[in-house]
């Protein structure tokens, strides 16, 4: 079905007058009578009554003019759609993220992408940087918030923000009346550390700095997430460390100190397969390092 010759009928059925549907629909009168004649002849159906003074639709051309209306209205939605869905301003992204990167980040990067693409669904899961990886070879997540640096070189990623660690502990710690402290006065501290598997490389990298430091923990008590780490500390367990301002939940008998000189971080990136098509992606993207360039600035 033709939408200019729709439009045209729907016109003069408006109207009711050849030379002000033809003006409306930008042709000639001769045009709009031939759209007409065409449209007629498609149906087998006489849809108006035309004299050379007077022009009404026949009771078939009102009973279609209604169909007509809800033809034009549902292409006109298709062609919108099909146009936003190209643009990226429709449709379905997939996201995965590690737990501190879904509480650090997460929320302020989807707050501003629904504001620019509110049509488009994201979903979120949960995920280690390991688990993302597998996930995006597999095609199964579209981006990932991840820790770097990756297994796979085959994947890209941008990196937004390290974000460095403060230490929990108990007030009950002698270590707790300082205002600051250094990794190596936690020489002889009980580490409560996240589990390897979630991370190995920046686990790895805080024993690596601990060793820089003169030391290597002793004793390490495994517990995720933050606030277990967190509550571990109250019960004078051992120290942790919690990164970001935002992961430091405020609990009764748990402290919080800055580290100074040589000190873990958390680095935060944004991982893909390189394939940066979907306009949806490219603009998650860049808000994600818009975002994690205002978190940098609060750390």
């Amino acid at each position: 079905m033709d939408r200019r010759r729709l439009g045209c009928f729907i016109a003069l059925a408006e109207e009711l007058h050849f030379q002000r549907a033809a003006q409306r629909c930008h042709i000639s009168q001769p045009g709009l009578s031939q759209q007409l004649f065409k449209l007629e002849k498609y149906l087998q159906v006489q849809l108006v009554y035309r004299t050379k003074r007077h022009v009404a639709l026949t009771s078939a051309g009102e009973v279609f003019l209604t169909e007509a209306r809800k033809i034009v209205r549902s292409m006109d939605d298709a062609l919108e759609l099909a146009r936003h869905t190209e643009s990226g301003r429709i449709g379905r992204l997939t996201i995965g993220a590690t737990a501190p990167a879904l509480f650090v980040l997460l929320p302020e990067v989807l707050q501003r992408f629904a504001a620019a693409l509110p049509d488009v669904d994201v979903v979120v899961h949960e995920m280690t940087t390991a688990a993302q990886e597998e996930a995006l070879r597999r095609g199964d997540i579209h981006a990932g918030l991840v820790h770097p640096p990756l297994d796979d070189e085959s994947l890209s990623y941008v990196e937004v923000v390290r974000i460095p660690f403060d230490v929990v502990l108990s007030e009950r710690n002698p270590l707790s009346e300082r205002e600051t402290l250094r990794l190596a006065d936690l020489a002889h501290e009980t580490f409560v550390l996240f589990p390897r598997r979630i991370g190995p490389k920046l686990y790895d990298r805080v024993f690596a700095l601990c060793q820089e430091a003169g030391f290597s923990p002793a004793t390490v008590v495994e517990a995720s997430p933050a606030q277990s780490i967190i509550a571990m500390a109250a019960c004078n367990i051992g120290v942790g460390f919690i990164a970001s301002h935002l992961q430091q939940f405020e609990r009764p008998l748990a402290v919080y100190r800055k580290l100074t000189g040589l000190a873990p971080d958390l680095p935060l990136a944004v991982a893909h397969t390189g394939d940066l098509e979907s306009p949806a992606l490219r603009h998650f993207l860049d808000v994600t390092v818009a975002v994690g360039q205002e978190v940098h600035t609060l750390t």
